[in-house]
Formats: structure tokens, sequence, C-alpha cells
């Protein structure tokens, strides 16, 4: 959103205030949640979807970085975060997560990895019958935009392509989101930190 378009919304509520309406001030954000996105509908949303055998990018993805046919894979078993990092063809553990490039038009394509699956399911201690999808955030460390998947924040789906249905862990029965005081912390990255890259594919 442009800043005249806030400036806009902020006057008209000015407006609607003095017309006789009264508007209630919000001294701060605690006891606030931020609401998950995997609550709403995301089908046009940067997300990740991982098999047993298997991982796979969007086209959301993708477009997020124009050009871009390779990319390196680092994890951090500890926070059991997942980040996609742009790189070169010749990159060292550089994969190729896109179709095409050049004159053609990138597609997503599988990335078969039955060693790196199997790692992650049993870090998460997910059930290898089902196939788990993340939502990406854009971040950035050290002035490198990069991807950010919280492999605790998943959509579990159960079924083939024409009977899916989806799942949120049970634990967020109980509460909407991260809270508000915390939501901007629980996405800052350190590279430095635990991380590790793999050229298991």
């Amino acid at each position: 959103m442009q800043d005249s378009q806030i400036e806009q919304i902020f006057k008209d509520s000015k407006s609607s205030t003095e017309s006789g309406e009264e508007a209630e001030t919000i001294m701060d954000f605690v006891g606030y949640q931020v609401t998950k996105a995997e609550l709403f509908s995301h089908i046009r949303e940067p997300a990740i979807t991982m098999w047993d055998t298997r991982i796979k990018f969007n086209m959301a993805c993708l477009r997020r970085f124009p050009g871009i046919t390779h990319i390196q894979i680092l994890i951090h078993p500890e926070q059991k975060r997942l980040i996609i990092r742009p790189c070169k063809p010749d990159a060292p553990d550089s994969l190729r997560w896109a179709k095409g490039g050049g004159e053609k038009e990138l597609s997503s394509r599988d990335l078969l990895c039955r060693i790196f699956s199997a790692k992650v399911f049993d870090l998460m201690g997910w059930d290898r019958k089902y196939r788990y999808k993340m939502i990406g955030k854009p971040a950035v460390c050290n002035r490198e935009m990069l991807f950010l998947f919280k492999l605790t924040d998943f959509e579990l789906f159960v079924g083939g392509s024409k009977k899916n249905r989806s799942y949120l862990p049970e634990d967020w029965r109980d509460y909407f989101g991260i809270p508000a005081e915390e939501h901007e912390d629980s996405y800052k990255i350190d590279l430095a930190d635990g991380y590790i890259t793999t050229d298991q594919t």
C-alpha cells in the first residue's frame, strides 16, 4: 500500500470521528496474536510441499526470484526452519529448482530427494503417508534476499489430487498465531546461527 493511500485512510477515519463516531485508542499490542496466514486460503502464496521422496516449490516462489534457476537449501535442525537462497548454477550445493531459463519461461519442477526428505520427516516426526505444505515468508540477512519456511507451521494433506483433505497442527486450536510482541523477532535470521546446507538430492 502506498503512503498516499495510507494517508487517505487516516483522513477518512478522522472525518468519521469528527462527525460523531468515537475511535478507540489501542495503547499497545500486548495480548494480541498475529493471525497465521495458514488459517486463510493461500493458493497464490509462495509455498513448498514435501513428500517422503521429493519436494516442490510452487510458481509463486519462483516469481519472487525472477530468472533464478538455482538455489541453496539451508536448514536449522534446532529451530526447525528451512531457507531458500538464490545462487549461481556453479555455486557449491546448488540445486536446480526450475525448468526452463534463458528464452524459455521458468516453471517449477520436482526435486527428488529421498535422503533429505527422510531426514526432515524424521526431524519433524511426520507421517510418510502424507504430504506437508509450508508457506514462505520473505526474509533478509546481510542485505541478501531469502525465503523462510517454518517447518512447524504446516498444512497436512491426506488423499490423492482429486480428494485432498487438509489438516492443521492440533495445538493450533487454542490460538490464532504468534503474540504480536514476538512476531517480528520470530522471523529474524542469522545464517551463522546453526544453519547447514545439503547436497543430498
